[in-house]
C-alpha cells in the first residue's frame, strides 16, 4: 500500500512539473474590448495576467499598443488555456528566436555581414557602379555615407546637381542626358525646363534600381510595414554614379549610349541597365534584328573592352521562348526570380477558424470582430452596410463588384475567387480586401449563413512570413532565351531576385493610393527584371574589389559556375545568383574581347555590319582568326531537322585556385543525349594555368523533348564541396517567323 501511494505521488510531482513547464507567449488583445474602468491598456493587460496566474508573481515583459495590439509574458500551457476565455483575447504566438536580417534579398543570396563575401570584399568599398536609369532621389537614406571611403582618385565624374552638396563619398557623380529626347520631342522644349535639368528622379525607378546595387544600410525600412529590417544594396560600401537617360516622356537609346560612353570615360567599374530597345512598334525590324542594329549592345562592347562589367535586364515578356533582349555575348543577362517570402493578411472567423491570403494593403483597419454578412455575387444593391465584412463570390467583374461593395459603406470585403492573384495584384486595391480562394470559400460561407446573425470575423494585415519557399523560382514574367539575335549562346545568364523587391523611393512620388489620396513612402516594393540585375551588379562589384585585375569574362565567369542550379536554363541561365564561392571560384572562363570578335568572324557573312562597327576596321583585318567556339561558361546545342549531327564544343578554364589542382568532370542531366567529355581529368600545377576540354553531344534519333537541359561540372578533387558548374543545353526550337 505504501509502495503505491509512493509511485502515485511521483507520478503526480512529474505531471506537475510537465504542466508546470512555462515559455514565453506574444499575447494579442483587441483593444476595443478593454472595460471601461481601466485608465489604460497596461493595467487592463495586468489584471487580465493575473488573473490567470495564480501561484506565481506575474509580469508582463512588454506592453504593446503599436506595433502589435497586447503584450508578452512566461506562461504555463494551463495559463495560456485560461487566458483564451478572457475578454479581449484574440490569439497568441509563441516567442520565437529573432536573428537580425536585411530586407530579405541580400540574405536570400548569401551576405552577412559576419563572415564570407561581404566582408572579405570590404562591401565592395572603393568600387564605382554606374546606373543608368531615371535619376536618382540623393536625400534617401540609402545613399548616406557613412563608413564609405574617400572618392577613388581614377573618379573623374560630375556632380549635376544645383548643388553639388548633394553628392557624397557614396553618390560621387550624376549626370542627365535628354539630348535624344528633345530630338523625337521637340515640343517639350521651353516646357518644364526645369524638370529636365536635373538627374533628380521624377519616377522612381533609378532610385529603387541604385539602392538595390549599391544602398548603404538603413534600419528600419518597410513598406508600410511588410518586409521589416534593415535595406542594404548588394555592395553598400560601393560607391554609386547615376546618369539619368530615362524620362517620363520616353527613353532614347541615343541618350542611352551617350550616357555609357560618358559612363566609362568617368571611370565607372560596373555598368547596370534596367531597361532595353522595344520592338512592340517596330514589327518589320524584329524578325531580322541583329546586333549591329542594337546601339546598347554595341556600347556595351565597347565598355568590356575598356574592363568594365555590364549587367542588364532581361526583360519582362515571359514566359515564352524567344522573348528575352539584351542578350549579347558580352552583357551579363539576368533574369527575376521570387524569393522565400510571401506578405499576406488574415481573416479568422468568428469561430477562430483563419485563413491567409495574398495582399500588401497599406491601409488600418481596426483589429476586432466586425459582423460578417454573405451577398450573393457581390450584388449588395441599395443596402447600407456599413461596419459590416462582406463575403461574396466573383470571378469576372472584380473591380467591379469591390467598388459595389464599397459603395455599400461595408468595412471590408472577403471576396472568394477561382482567379490566382498575387501580393502584387492586390495594390490596386485601396480598401480593404481578403481575396480568398475558392477552395475555402465554401467554409466562409457556410458559417456566414449557418450564424446568420451572430456571425463575425476580423482581418489583420501587414504580415511578412520568410520562409515560405526554400528554393528560389523563375517567376513568370521573366522573359526566356534563346536570344533571337544571338542564339548561339545559352541566355539568360543568372537568375537573380526580382519579385517584390523592398528599395528605396522617392518620398515625393506615390507608392499607392489614388489621386486624391497618395499615399507616399520612403521605400518601395518593385517587380521585374529591373530589380534583378542590379542585385548582379552588386556582387560584380564585390568580385572587383577582391579581384581589380579580373576581366568583365572572368567576373561573368565566377557568377555563373558558383550559381545555385535549378531548372531549365532557358528560363534561369546558370542558376540563382549565390555568393557562397563567389570570391573563389577555383576556375574560371575567361574570354577577351578579341575572343567575341573571333567567334563573330567565324560567321562573318551574317556578322560583318557589327563586326564592323565593334572593331572599328574592315573585315579582312579584324578577322584574321575567326573561330568556331567561344568560351562561354554554358552551353547550347541546336539538333533541328538540318541540324542534326554530332555538336562539338571547347572551353578553356584557368586555374584561379590554388597551385597544384586536380579537377574531375561529372556530367548532371542530358538524358538520352550521348555526351562525351575529353579529358575527363584535369590537373593544373600553376595559378593562371590554363587547361582545355571538349564536349560532344550526340542526339541518337530526334530529341523527345524541345529542351533537354543538365550540366558539365569540374570537381576539385582535395576539395569535394568545390564545384566549377557549365550549364548545357540542347534543343529542337526554332524561332517562327
Amino acid at each position: 500500500m505504501a509502495i503505491t501511494v509512493l509511485i502515485v505521488m511521483i507520478i503526480s510531482f512529474f505531471v506537475a512539473v510537465a504542466t508546470a513547464e512555462t515559455s514565453t507567449y506574444i499575447i494579442h488583445m483587441d483593444l476595443s474590448a478593454k472595460p471601461l474602468p481601466f485608465p489604460d491598456h497596461q493595467s487592463w493587460f495586468s489584471t487580465t495576467l493575473t488573473s490567470v496566474i495564480t501561484d506565481r508573481n506575474p509580469k508582463i515583459i512588454y506592453a504593446y499598443t503599436d506595433s502589435v495590439h497586447g503584450f508578452s509574458a512566461v506562461l504555463t500551457n494551463s495559463e495560456l488555456q485560461r487566458l483564451k476565455h478572457k475578454p479581449g483575447y484574440v490569439s497568441f504566438t509563441k516567442d520565437l528566436p529573432v536573428k537580425l536580417h536585411t530586407t530579405f534579398s541580400p540574405q536570400f543570396i548569401g551576405l552577412n555581414s559576419t563572415s564570407g563575401t561581404w566582408p572579405v570584399s570590404n562591401y565592395g568599398a572603393g568600387t564605382v557602379i554606374g546606373i543608368i536609369d531615371t535619376g536618382i532621389w540623393p536625400d534617401s537614406p540609402s545613399f548616406h555615407d557613412d563608413g564609405l571611403g574617400s572618392v577613388p582618385s581614377k573618379w573623374k565624374g560630375e556632380c549635376q546637381f544645383n548643388s553639388s552638396s548633394l553628392c557624397n563619398k557614396k553618390l560621387i557623380g550624376a549626370r542627365l542626358f535628354n539630348k535624344g529626347l528633345f530630338a523625337n520631342n521637340p515640343d517639350l522644349r521651353g516646357t518644364k525646363i526645369g524638370q529636365y535639368s536635373s538627374p533628380y528622379d521624377t519616377i522612381g525607378h533609378g532610385t529603387h534600381v541604385a539602392a538595390i546595387a549599391a544602398g548603404n544600410h538603413v534600419k528600419n525600412a518597410s513598406y508600410f510595414s511588410y518586409a521589416q529590417g534593415t535595406a542594404s544594396g548588394m555592395a553598400p560600401h560601393a560607391h554609386i554614379a547615376i546618369y539619368k537617360a530615362a524620362w517620363e516622356e520616353g527613353i532614347y537609346a541615343s541618350d542611352v549610349i551617350a550616357a555609357i560612353d560618358q559612363a566609362i570615360r568617368d571611370g565607372v567599374d560596373v555598368i547596370s541597365l534596367s531597361l532595353g530597345l522595344s520592338f512592340e512598334n517596330d514589327d518589320d525590324e524584329a524578325d531580322g534584328f541583329g546586333l549591329e542594329n542594337d546601339p546598347i549592345a554595341v556600347a556595351a562592347f565597347a565598355a568590356i573592352q575598356k574592363g568594365v562589367f555590364v549587367v542588364a535586364s532581361g526583360g519582362n515578356d515571359g514566359p515564352y521562348y524567344w522573348s528575352l533582349i539584351n542578350g549579347a555575348p558580352w552583357i551579363t543577362t539576368v533574369g527575376a526570380g521570387t524569393i522565400g517570402r510571401q506578405f499576406q493578411g488574415t481573416l479568422t472567423l468568428g469561430n477562430g477558424v483563419s485563413f491567409n491570403f495574398p495582399s500588401l494593403f497599406p491601409g488600418d483597419i481596426p483589429s476586432v470582430q466586425f459582423p460578417v454578412t454573405y451577398i450573393e455575387s457581390c450584388k449588395a444593391g441599395n443596402k447600407t452596410l456599413a461596419n459590416i465584412i462582406v463575403v461574396c463570390y466573383e470571378n469576372v467583374n472584380i473591380e467591379s463588384k469591390l467598388q459595389q461593395a464599397k459603395s455599400t459603406g461595408a468595412a471590408a470585403v472577403v471576396l472568394v475567387t477561382d482567379k490566382l492573384l498575387t501580393e502584387q495584384d492586390t495594390i490596386e486595391y485601396q480598401f480593404p480586401v481578403a481575396f480568398i480562394s475558392s477552395k475555402h470559400g465554401e467554409a466562409i460561407k457556410s458559417y456566414a449563413l449557418s450564424n446568420k446573425n451572430n456571425a463575425t470575423a476580423r482581418l489583420e494585415f501587414r504580415k511578412t512570413v520568410i520562409g515560405t519557399k526554400q528554393t528560389p523560382e523563375v517567376d513568370i514574367y521573366s522573359s526566356r532565351g534563346p536570344f533571337t539575335s544571338f542564339p548561339q549562346i545559352l541566355k539568360p545568364d543568372i537568375l537573380a531576385p526580382g519579385t517584390l523587391i523592398l528599395s528605396a523611393w522617392p518620398p515625393v512620388k506615390p507608392v499607392a493610393g489614388t489621386t486624391t489620396r497618395p499615399l507616399l513612402s520612403g521605400f518601395n516594393l518593385l517587380t521585374g527584371t529591373s530589380m534583378a540585375a542590379p542585385h548582379v551588379a552588386g556582387v560584380a562589384a564585390l568580385i572587383k574589389q577582391v579581384h581589380p585585375n579580373w576581366s568583365p569574362s572572368a567576373i561573368k565567369s565566377a557568377i555563373m559556375t558558383t550559381a545555385l542550379t535549378l531548372d531549365n536554363p532557358l528560363a534561369v541561365g546558370a542558376g540563382h545568383l549565390s555568393t557562397k564561392n563567389v570570391l573563389n571560384p577555383g576556375l574560371i572562363y575567361d574570354t577577351s574581347p578579341q575572343d567575341f570578335i573571333n567567334f563573330l568572324c567565324h560567321n562573318a557573312k551574317q556578322s560583318r555590319k557589327l563586326i564592323n562597327i565593334i572593331t572599328r576596321s574592315n573585315l579582312s583585318d579584324a578577322c584574321k582568326n575567326p573561330s568556331p567556339h567561344l568560351n562561354y561558361p554554358s552551353i547550347i546545342a541546336y539538333f533541328t531537322s538540318d541540324q542534326n549531327g554530332p555538336k562539338i564544343f571547347r572551353r578553356t578554364l584557368t586555374n584561379v585556385g590554388e597551385a597544384k589542382t586536380s579537377y574531375s568532370v561529372r556530367v548532371r542531366g542530358l538524358k538520352g543525349l550521348n555526351v562525351v567529355i575529353e579529358p575527363k581529368r584535369l590537373m593544373f600545377s600553376e595559378k593562371s594555368e590554363k587547361l582545355s576540354y571538349t564536349v560532344r553531344l550526340e542526339s541518337p534519333i530526334a530529341l523527345e523533348e524541345n529542351v533537354l537541359y543538365g550540366s558539365v561540372s569540374w570537381f576539385d578533387e582535395d576539395e569535394a564541396k568545390s564545384e566549377v558548374s557549365c550549364s548545357v543545353v540542347a534543343t529542337s526550337l526554332v524561332k517562327e517567323s
